[in-house]
């Protein structure tokens, strides 16, 4: 039988100086207690998905642009998603998403449908890296029909 392990899934109060932006832009050279938020997100992910790596940590070197994602009325942060220049998992010569991660209530809530547009005019028409939840593909298949990774989604799940 397998072993089902549980943790807390901690939503944290935005401090009223970040309040403004539904998804607030991470690099290194933001706040370290910003960066700590990503890396609780990420671990979150990591959790989930059972991934073998982390993929973010606060005190890293490599080059990101990351970004908190808030909801505004309880005004908490809710998730994080993080960009690379490269591709974990092909030759791309560009940013990739290389994971997102919301909280469960806020999923299927439009949250991410909200902040889509906004990522696609930042980073273009970017690869969303696996692994990926079904209710992810399904998303990815809804609205990226015109990307070029259109056909790559259809073949990973």
């Amino acid at each position: 039988m397998k072993r089902v392990d549980y943790y807390r899934i901690d939503l944290k109060q935005i401090p009223r100086k970040y309040r403004c932006s539904e998804k607030l832009p991470v690099t290194r050279a933001s706040p370290l207690k910003l960066r700590k938020e990503v890396e609780r997100f990420a671990i979150y992910f990591q959790r989930e998905f059972e991934y073998p790596v982390q993929e973010f940590t606060a005190k890293e070197k490599r080059p990101y642009t990351a970004y908190l994602l808030s909801e505004s009325k309880r005004r908490v942060w809710i998730g994080a998603c993080c960009f690379r220049p490269q591709s974990g998992v092909s030759a791309l010569d560009r940013e990739t998403l290389r994971w997102i991660w919301l909280h469960p209530y806020y999923r299927m809530k439009g949250v991410l449908t909200g902040a889509w547009t906004k990522l696609r005019a930042d980073h273009g028409d970017f690869l969303v890296e696996p692994p990926f939840s079904p209710a992810m593909r399904h998303f990815l298949l809804k609205h990226n029909s015109s990307s070029e990774f259109y056909s790559f989604y259809r073949n990973v799940g």
